[in-house]
């Protein structure tokens, strides 16, 4: 098992009994790997993301116990304390924590994103947010232009969240449609009974 699959089921473990939050971690984890991968990030790139997208939420518990909520500066703040030695544990490159603790300490800071890892992982976590916080369609509209930069994160964001356009239905699409089917019927020799 590698360190990404390990580190998968530690955090299942971390949030044992916590649906709600095991499910986001997974969640934000595919979905900042399908923008990375859809923007061609480097390997080890895309490795540090998706340790950061299942880590980033570590902080909630240790906040929670410490200041009874968990609010985005508070997970910011503890998150790093106990993620690192659970990195550590699990044999991360020392380099790779570094990084991973930097975004875990950031992900709730949109004014100084430093690159495309930080970018991605700010997206996948928003995309997840907007639905379990039932976010009003024009903040979605107003986050997406302001914080999302990736092509792929900016697609995910209308195709999620903006309505589809309808298409207008012609006068006479009843009898296109009758007509069809009449020389479909037609076509195969079927005959219908009056």
């Amino acid at each position: 098992m590698g360190k990404l699959d390990k580190l998968y089921w530690k955090m299942m473990e971390w949030f044992q009994g916590d649906a709600k939050r095991i499910q986001h971690f997974i969640k934000v984890q595919n979905i900042a790997k399908q923008i990375g991968e859809q923007e061609n990030i480097d390997s080890s790139t895309l490795f540090v993301l998706e340790a950061s997208a299942m880590v980033h939420d570590i902080g909630i518990r240790a906040a929670e116990e410490k200041y009874g909520k968990c609010s985005g500066k508070l997970q910011e703040e503890e998150g790093p304390k106990v993620a690192k030695p659970l990195l550590e544990e699990l044999e991360f490159d020392a380099s790779d924590i570094e990084r991973i603790l930097y975004l875990i300490a950031h992900h709730h800071t949109y004014s100084e994103i430093d690159g495309i890892d930080y970018q991605i992982l700010v997206e996948a976590d928003f995309l997840v947010n907007f639905l379990e916080e039932a976010t009003p369609k024009d903040t979605i509209k107003k986050t997406c232009e302001k914080v999302f930069k990736t092509k792929t994160g900016i697609e995910m964001c209308k195709l999620m969240y903006e309505e589809r356009q309808k298409q207008p239905i012609s006068e006479t699409w009843a009898n296109d449609n009758i007509q069809e089917l009449d020389d479909f019927i037609e076509s195969q020799g079927i005959y219908i009974r009056q």
